[in-house]
């Protein structure tokens, strides 16, 4: 019997709960709004997530109000989840957000580290374990027999030395209902196996019926081994985040406990081939790119640059086992080539790929919008595409400034009255007229906000970036290509709203790139 067909014989399939929306999100240089984090939402969906930790509803309003919409869009066979402390208003609030979900959940937690609960909470073990009885009887109260309750020991990993009491507290929230025990390795400080003979105890001295969650932080590099030995130990229910996210250096990368658990031949329940394009999608909407060596999504991953590896690699290709590779690319919904070409036959992920390899920025839905046109080119040609064709095509379907509001020129003159401010004239056609807008300012972006304003538009700078591309073998002059991000507003007072736009535009003069890149943005915001 092989290593695989050993580990398969578990008996029991793993119940992938995400905390993305929650634990991730909470620690994001630019939190999600409610409108990114429904688009969120649905991708766990399209990914095959069992349970969604949707947020913490008592955390605001803003909070409650998300938890409550997500909760309302939660499908029959997903578990929806708000997070509450062991507070009474907390748990309170939980319930009435997520109480309009089909499967509902709250999840409340309390430290039982002697550390945290003498230093943090300055409670004695019998006061914390009260209020974690207290706090499961409430919610059982409250749910009325719907959905399920989940209890977590805060810093479980750091309770080494105080088993017994945090067994005797989980003994006692289940006799209050506690249906879901979580242990979370808060803080990652020792090795995985520490861990993992601290869950055999648990999973030891509880009811088979109750559900064993982990919950393990990437502080030492090694979340993903842990959750994985954890399964194998016991726990069913493995909390993970899309990419890694979360606090400090991330919660566990669902991708790699769920290609870990594959290759050992557990079936995952998730839809593996979304897993590429779920990270590359939830990178753009985080801003936190995705390094080039991660594992899985990096774009290093499928690549083989040294000769052994290579010999070794093209010795292999085409075998159920490759030489020099972990998993079959295909699994997760990406291509394995050193270099991709385009074909008739090519997808919206090798069009991604295959435009970053170039050094051009693009999203994944801007590559689904350009896949279809070069597919037409590829048809007409009848054979793969160069490079050129490519850029080409980039530049048409991605880079125009033509649409409702069409930038036509643009002119520049100095303020006599102010030397740090200039006058800029951009001549434009709107709404069939060909006209002059007039805007001051500092710069061209600058200026061109407040021109626009004149015929009723207002637009949120958000950012934007600039820099040099030049691709070497093309025949091209080398250029800039500005990237800047905005939304609209209803007036000049009023805060931004809606969805964000990413505008590019490219040009021998960064003045006209800047210009450019601003029209793009602003024609794909008013549709």
């Amino acid at each position: 019997m092989n290593g695989r067909e050993q580990t398969a014989k578990t008996g029991r399939q793993p119940f992938f709960y995400d905390v993305t929306l929650r634990d991730g999100n909470q620690a994001l240089r630019h939190p999600w709004d409610l409108h990114e984090k429904e688009r969120v939402f649905r991708q766990l969906l399209k990914l095959g997530a069992q349970g969604i930790e949707v947020g913490y509803a008592g955390a605001s309003e803003m909070d409650f109000v998300a938890v409550e919409h997500l909760a309302k869009m939660g499908p029959e066979n997903v578990v929806i989840s708000s997070l509450a402390r062991t507070v009474p208003r907390d748990i309170e609030r939980a319930w009435e957000a997520v109480k309009h979900a089909p499967n509902p959940r709250i999840h409340t937690f309390i430290t039982t580290s002697e550390y945290n609960m003498e230093h943090v909470l300055r409670m004695t073990p019998d006061q914390v374990q009260k209020r974690a009885v207290d706090s499961v009887a409430l919610i059982k109260k409250l749910m009325n027999g719907r959905g399920s309750i989940q209890f977590s020991a805060e810093h479980f990993g750091d309770c080494v030395d105080n088993m017994d009491f945090v067994i005797e507290t989980f003994q006692a929230v289940i006799a209050a209902g506690a249906t879901v025990i979580n242990l979370p390795n808060t803080v990652e400080r020792y090795r995985p196996m520490v861990f993992v003979d601290m869950v055999n105890q648990v999973v030891a001295a509880l009811p088979k019926h109750i559900t064993i969650a982990v919950h393990t932080h990437n502080d030492l590099g090694m979340a993903t081994a842990t959750t994985v030995e954890s399964f194998f130990a016991g726990a069913t229910q493995l909390e993970c985040a899309l990419n890694g996210l979360g606090e400090r250096a991330g919660n566990t990368n669902m991708y790699e406990v769920a290609v870990s658990l594959h290759n050992c031949g557990i079936d995952t329940g998730l839809n593996m081939e979304e897993i590429y394009e779920t990270a590359l999608l939830i990178s753009e909407w985080s801003r936190v790119p995705i390094y080039e060596k991660a594992p899985l999504v990096g774009s290093d991953v499928v690549a083989h640059r040294s000769g052994i590896h290579q010999d070794g690699a093209a010795k292999t290709k085409g075998m159920k086992k490759g030489a020099y590779r972990a998993f079959e690319a295909d699994l997760i919904g990406r291509k394995e080539s050193d270099k991709l070409v385009f074909t008739s036959q090519s997808g919206k992920a090798a069009v991604h790929e295959i435009i970053q390899g170039l050094g051009l920025p693009i999203t994944v839905e801007e590559a689904a919008q350009l896949q279809p046109v070069l597919k037409k080119i590829s048809e007409e040609k009848q054979g793969e595409l160069a490079d050129a064709d490519l850029v080409r095509a980039y530049d048409e379907v991605l880079l125009a400034t033509t649409g409702a509001l069409e930038f036509k020129a643009l002119r520049v003159t100095p303020d006599e009255m102010n030397p740090e401010e200039k006058q800029f004239s951009f001549d434009v056609r709107w709404k069939g007229k060909e006209q002059t807008l007039i805007g001051r300012g500092t710069g061209p972006v600058d200026a061109c906000m407040h021109a626009v304003e004149s015929i009723g538009l207002y637009f949120h700078l958000i950012e934007y970036a600039q820099h040099a591309v030049d691709i070497e073998h093309l025949d091209f002059a080398a250029y800039a290509l500005s990237e800047i991000k905005l939304q609209r507003k209803s007036g000049s007072g009023n805060p931004p709203e809606g969805p964000v736009a990413i505008g590019r535009g490219k040009d021998k003069d960064t003045i006209k790139a800047n210009v450019k890149a601003l029209f793009n943005g602003m024609n794909r915001l008013i549709g």
